[in-house]
């Protein structure tokens, strides 16, 4: 689990606290004790000096009745573990008040002769008890309030993995939940949304699959009509470039939804990119003079040599689409293919054109729908492959990284 995650920062947040809490429990328990202990060894020091006067002039049944009457037990031996806390010596007089665990004692040293006694340190309930009631409230509310917290992240953390799943193509996501707080309206709202957008791109994809399809027998149609005509006048030559566009509009919407189905299968073939680059230039006979080639050295490649064909393709036709010298680059170096044509700074991140159907307010006057870099990200991601892109001393770079 990472750092980053809100449990393992609530997690440390409330192991702090309940540290704090317990470091000043054990502080104030510290203090509370030092402070029992001082009374008890002045009260202690009290009745010392009230028996000394019996007890130096050998009146020992007055001193053991005092001893008794304040409820001390006379000892023969110093007790186990116990702690010296206070001393007191001259020539002939020696005196030490010691603990032990919750008794207090002190030996008398009078010319060699050892009288020691002990008792109980006297506490009420509240003294002993009163840390207690303090202080496991508090420990009790921070477990209530931890428990709390992880039962709300619980959902949030399923909200998470939901969407994480959404963004890489799983529209039809959803959660069920009872709740009926913020959280559960979140989850409800995430449901409905994921819902529309789904329903959303199942017509989008439906429409580019039909409009695809239908395009194919009218096309077809127009291209034998024109390909019959003998002598084609400057209009004929115009609608054969306009049937060139309708079919590239055409291939790209079906090929968009190909893609883009899911139920795409990629054959894995091995082949070098010489190859890869004289596929995707197949369709590009009248656009010879105005492409450049350097192929430099071969490099294999593994993939779908048809797919990738079409997104080297689509390269092509973008950066012949919006050169502004009427001239584009191609070359092949260092495991990668790099298309370079000249042009205008775009308006928006790459990543906006990578969207399908995004395109420049400026090249509204250009055709095309927005689907070329859509369909080579698409075909690029299916293979594990990269896309690159920057634009440098006016040229806009590609670069497909095997």
């Amino acid at each position: 689990m990472s750092i980053r995650s809100l449990r393992v920062k609530f997690s440390i947040l409330f192991g702090m606290a309940f540290l704090f809490v317990i470091s000043l429990w054990y502080q104030t328990d510290k203090i509370i004790v030092e402070k029992q202990t001082e009374r008890a060894k002045n009260e202690t020091m009290l009745f010392i000096q009230s028996i000394l006067p019996n007890y130096t002039t050998g009146n020992l049944s007055a001193v053991l009745l005092a001893v008794k009457k304040f409820g001390y037990t006379r000892l023969f031996l110093m007790p186990r573990y116990y702690k010296v806390i206070e001393t007191k010596n001259d020539d002939m007089l020696g005196v030490e008040i010691f603990r032990t665990g919750q008794k207090i004692g002190f030996g008398i040293n009078y010319f060699g002769d050892n009288f020691i006694v002990v008792k109980n340190i006297e506490s009420d309930f509240w003294e002993e008890n009163r840390l207690k009631v303090f202080f496991l409230p508090i420990m009790l509310i921070l477990t209530v309030l931890y428990l709390i917290s992880f039962t709300l992240l619980n959902p949030l953390n399923k909200l998470s993995c939901a969407i994480k799943e959404f963004a890489k193509g799983k529209y039809d996501s959803s959660l069920t939940t009872t709740r009926k707080d913020e959280i559960g309206d979140l989850i409800r709202a995430f449901n409905f949304m994921g819902d529309k957008i789904f329903k959303m791109l199942k017509s989008r994809e439906l429409i580019l699959r039909n409009i695809g399809h239908e395009l194919k027998t009218p096309l077809a149609k127009m291209k034998l009509i024109l390909a019959l005509k003998k002598d084609k006048t400057k209009e004929l030559r115009k609608l054969e470039g306009y049937v060139r566009d309708m079919q590239k509009i055409s291939d790209n919407m079906l090929e968009f939804e190909r893609v883009n189905s899911g139920n795409i299968v990629i054959a894995n073939e091995e082949f070098l990119s010489e190859t890869l680059v004289f596929e995707a230039l197949g369709s590009f006979g009248d656009e010879e003079d105005r492409i450049h080639i350097n192929f430099g050295k071969n490099f294999t490649i593994k993939g779908d040599l048809r797919l990738l064909s079409v997104a080297v393709k689509n390269l092509l036709e973008n950066a012949l689409k919006y050169t502004a010298d009427n001239q584009i680059f191609i070359e092949c170096i260092a495991n990668k293919i790099v298309i370079k044509n000249k042009g205008e700074a775009l308006e928006h991140q790459i990543s906006y054109y990578l969207e399908p159907f995004c395109r420049d307010i400026s090249h509204n006057a250009i055709s095309g729908h927005g689907l070329g870099l859509s369909i080579v990200n698409e075909i690029l991601s299916l293979h594990a492959y990269g896309l690159e892109y920057n634009y440098e001393e006016g040229y806009h770079i590609f670069r497909i990284c095997f």
